[in-house]
């Protein structure tokens, strides 16, 4: 049984924590720690969301080579389905790299290999294979290439299945913010953003303005829920906007946590949670993904992150800019 579904990359991450400022000329730098394990957007997300209790299943593609059958491996480890993860013969599974800066355990560079995510297509959501299905995840939009003009009618369709829908774009290389994502918004039920993504999209330097006319273009009884880090983060309702405060926690790295945040969102509302109980599990599960290097090792279990989620502060408020 797959109760939630999520559709983007596949991909292993190498963690490379303590970098300081890069220089070439084959110098030689000692570093804190490498690490590898499960990497990239929706493979984080359905980790955790598994690990919270969540019946979850991944479509994506992987290469014929190591990195596919480790991915295969880890995600089978966590309780995730991978039944619909396709193999592209002969491609080479992608991978990112990423930098934690030494000054800064929230700083990163992410250097990634794309490999054969752009062979994912929307074709391969198949819906009428998932009777038990209520929730379809899109996450990592803009490196969807393969897929994402079709994606806007795949969102339409599982909403008139009585499946609820929700998208984490995550950033555009092309900083060109479109890729059909704005005409999909009528057919999201949760749109998850951080701040400069929120921006992008809306073409707005305010984080509340943008946030606001994204909300504006959703169907009614929408969220869009806004990332913000240390602050933690908001949820912009058709009513009110609500906020939940991070946790002071001890960071190694901040990978993932973004995907952990969405994990603990969508656990807590396929449970039936409000919006304000889903956003303090969100933000609880992503705080504690923090202490430990890559995106899942820290991630928690549904009691841990619910005794936390339960000491977070909360704060609501009318729409700053009103409802538009």
């Amino acid at each position: 049984m797959i109760e939630l579904l999520a559709f983007g990359e596949v991909n292993p991450d190498i963690v490379v924590t303590g970098v300081r400022d890069l220089t070439f000329g084959q110098t030689e730098e000692l570093i804190s720690m490498t690490t590898t394990t499960i990497g990239s957007s929706v493979a984080i997300m359905c980790a955790g969301a598994a690990r919270l209790g969540v019946h979850v299943g991944i479509v994506g593609c992987i290469g014929d080579d190591g990195f596919g059958e480790y991915m295969m491996e880890r995600l089978a480890d966590r309780g995730v389905d991978t039944t619909f993860v396709r193999t592209v013969p002969g491609g080479r599974t992608g991978s990112s790299v990423i930098l934690v800066r030494a000054q800064d355990a929230n700083d990163r560079h992410i250097l990634t290999d794309f490999g054969v995510m752009g062979d994912l297509l929307a074709s391969d959501i198949r819906l009428d294979e998932l009777p038990d299905l209520r929730h379809l995840h899109i996450g990592s939009w803009f490196l969807q290439t393969g897929a994402v003009h079709e994606l806007a009618p795949v969102l339409a369709d599982a909403r008139s299945r009585g499946v609820t829908t929700s998208v984490d774009p995550n950033d555009d290389p092309a900083r060109e913010w479109d890729s059909h994502l704005p005409a999909a918004l009528a057919h999201m039920d949760v749109l998850f953003c951080n701040e400069s993504e929120a921006r992008g999209l809306a073409r707005s330097d305010d984080r509340f303005a943008a946030v606001s006319w994204l909300h504006s273009r959703m169907p009614e009884g929408a969220v869009v829920v806004l990332k913000c880090g240390a602050e933690g983060a908001y949820a912009w309702t058709d009513e009110e906007l609500i906020h939940v405060s991070a946790p002071v926690v001890d960071v190694v790295d901040t990978v993932g946590a973004g995907d952990s945040l969405t994990a603990g969102f969508l656990a807590a509302r396929l449970a039936g949670e409000s919006v304000a109980d889903a956003l303090a599990l969100g933000v609880a599960s992503g705080s504690l993904s923090t202490q430990s290097s890559g995106g899942v090792n820290a991630q928690p279990e549904r009691s841990v992150a619910l005794a936390l989620a339960g000491t977070l502060t909360r704060s609501t408020s009318v729409h700053p800019h009103g409802t538009t």
